[in-house]
């Protein structure tokens, strides 16, 4: 009896076992695909991309190692030096734009009571996501005509012919007219995001304010942003990200012109690599932006963590 009980014991204590270790390796297993995924298409280019920015690499010939070269020549380059400052405008309008008016509709929305309708303009706001980004820069580009186009038809309507501009035309307005595509800014993600932000709000702290007579200013300004600073940096940093990696509006409308007015440093790292075969000092191009986009994303988490109401 007790060598059976032995047994028995054994037998059942076999499967145990070994659930406890599928228990405990199969979730590694399905995350196995990611890494490798991450291996090979991030950071296996990213390595490459340090080592080749250190050569002359053409793309087919064997490239030989030539320091720092690729960077100096970076910086003394003008167009290059222009194509960042730009960056930094266009960047600096288009986040403050999207942060602005995504958190403006977020808020309009929010303060619907019916669930009907508001559901009805959250859906209202985000089927523009599903229209290609293409698409979108070609209707810009009707829009911005200076013959036909949307713009210049309504100032002509309204009596103020007199401010008709070629906008995509001219050095003094290209950059501002592209980073004025999108208006107003809320079919996008950070509309979603201040949504659902909101909507997440613990109700007892709205309802404390407004029993306490506060205004909606004052609980936009002290219980709303606040509490929503994770999503607005998060936001943040995308658009960023996004400014730094942005070369649509260059190939569809501009090709960096008028002169160097809407270079920008991605657009300036695709002509280096396939307009004239300088892969070497393109990959320089890459990991300078990607210096940039490190430094601000760590500035940008510092300030989502300092002081932070929903952290401890």
């Amino acid at each position: 009896m007790t060598s059976i009980a032995i047994d028995r014991a054994g037998v059942s204590s076999v499967p145990q076992s070994r659930l406890r270790i599928m228990s405990r390796w199969v979730p590694f297993l399905f995350l196995l695909p990611v890494a490798a995924e991450l291996i090979i298409f991030r950071y296996i280019p990213t390595f490459s991309a340090f080592y080749h920015s250190l050569t002359n690499w053409d793309g087919r010939k064997k490239d030989a190692f030539i320091g720092f070269k690729n960077f100096t020549d970076l910086f003394n380059d003008n167009v290059f030096r222009d194509a960042f400052v730009n960056m930094a405008k266009y960047t600096s309008l288009r986040t403050i734009a999207v942060l602005l008016f995504a958190f403006i509709a977020a808020e309009l929305i929010f303060s619907i009571r019916n669930e009907r309708v508001r559901m009805f303009w959250k859906i209202a706001f985000v089927i523009p996501l599903v229209v290609p980004r293409s698409v979108i820069y070609l209707m810009w580009a009707f829009i911005y005509d200076p013959q036909v186009g949307l713009i210049n038809e309504a100032l002509n309507l309204i009596g103020l012919g007199a401010w008709q501009q070629p906008w995509l035309g001219q050095s003094s307005t290209a950059l501002g007219a592209l980073a004025f595509i999108g208006f107003p800014f809320v079919s996008s993600l950070a509309f979603l995001i201040f949504v659902a932000s909101l909507e997440g709000l613990p109700r007892d702290i709205i309802e404390t304010a407004q029993l306490e007579g506060c205004s909606i200013w004052k609980r936009i300004w002290n219980v709303d942003l606040p509490m929503l600073r994770g999503g607005i940096v998060f936001v943040a940093v995308l658009l960023i990200l996004e400014g730094l990696q942005t070369t649509e509006p260059q190939l569809i409308l501009t090709r960096g012109g008028p002169g160097t007015s809407t270079e920008l440093p991605a657009y300036y790292l695709y002509r280096t690599a396939f307009d004239y075969g300088k892969f070497g000092q393109a990959c320089a191009v890459g990991v300078v932006m990607l210096g940039v986009g490190l430094i601000f994303t760590v500035i940008s988490m510092w300030l989502r963590y300092r002081s932070a109401y929903d952290v401890d």
